[in-house]
């Protein structure tokens, strides 16, 4: 049975004028929202920034970036926007855990990059997953891609995916592997990621729903991504270092990642003379 019977790309097309801002436009059920060192709750119609952290739990989600980009979040998906359409550049991406499926017709290539695998996309759509078992997966819908295998947070050589084409990636094996596509990777994915990826229509307020339920993030909030080694993610340290005035969180998080050097030199900046002489 040929997989393009049940998996369809699209085309996305929009009148010419000024950008719109990346929306999200779906979400089943509230999202958390990471924006700098808060936490927030997401509904449909918010829009989304460079850095935001999204966090879905038990439904789905679908965020356009544009008219050229569409990404839709799996239920339990936790993924980091590096960058958007909406700044010049192509969708990025950095999916931390769970299933994301993105179309792009952009000027710009896009780029997804997991903690085994990094796929870039010039031009049509692809379904990631990410897991905890080091066997992340690609299945390149349609549009030809390039896939690398990540090892200690490095992407080594790509290889080229053709349309239709599924890969894998074997911790046991130095490039990812491709293939037929996997039973288990079609079982698992969400459904709705069967369906061709379509815009919301005439969605009140896009962009402009505030997020709701501000609150300081806890160590917990954000211990996976501080200690997730993803290529071309940055520091986290500039970002969260405000929070360390948080007894909780410093206690928490120099018992988790004291001993790494970047932390530790936040945790204890190296004293100074004043020109008088003291130390401060």
């Amino acid at each position: 049975m040929r997989i393009a019977l049940f998996f369809a790309g699209l085309l996305l097309t929009a009148p010419a004028g000024a950008q719109a801002p990346a929306v999200l436009t779906l979400a089943e059920q509230p999202l958390r929202l990471i924006r700098g060192t808060a936490v927030y709750k997401a509904q449909a119609g918010v829009a989304l920034q460079k850095d935001d952290i999204l966090e879905t739990g038990a439904g789905g989600a679908q965020v356009e970036a544009g008219p050229d980009a569409i990404v839709a979040l799996g239920p339990q998906t936790r993924v980091l926007v590096r960058d958007l359409p909406t700044s010049g550049k192509g969708t990025t991406l950095a999916v931390l855990r769970g299933w994301v499926k993105l179309m792009t017709h952009g000027a710009k290539p896009a780029l997804v990059t997991t903690p085994a695998l990094q796929l870039a996309l010039a031009s049509g759509a692809a379904i990631v997953r990410s897991g905890d078992d080091g066997r992340d997966a690609v299945f390149a819908e349609e549009g030809a891609q390039q896939l690398a295998r990540v090892e200690k947070g490095r992407a080594g050589a790509p290889v080229k995916l053709a349309a239709e084409q599924y890969a894998e990636i074997d911790p046991a094996k130095p490039q990812p592997v491709a293939g037929r596509l996997a039973r288990p990777f079609i079982a698992a994915m969400p459904p709705s990621f069967r369906d061709r990826l379509v815009q919301v229509p005439n969605l009140a307020n896009a962009g402009k729903v505030a997020p709701t339920d501000k609150r300081d993030a806890d160590f917990a909030d954000v211990e996976p991504w501080l200690t997730a080694r993803i290529p071309g993610v940055k520091s986290f340290v500039p970002r969260f270092r405000p929070r360390l005035a948080d007894p909780a969180f410093r206690s928490q998080l120099e018992r988790a990642l004291g001993q790494q050097p970047e932390w530790k030199a936040a945790l204890y900046p190296p004293r100074r003379l004043s020109p008088a002489g003291v130390l401060f």
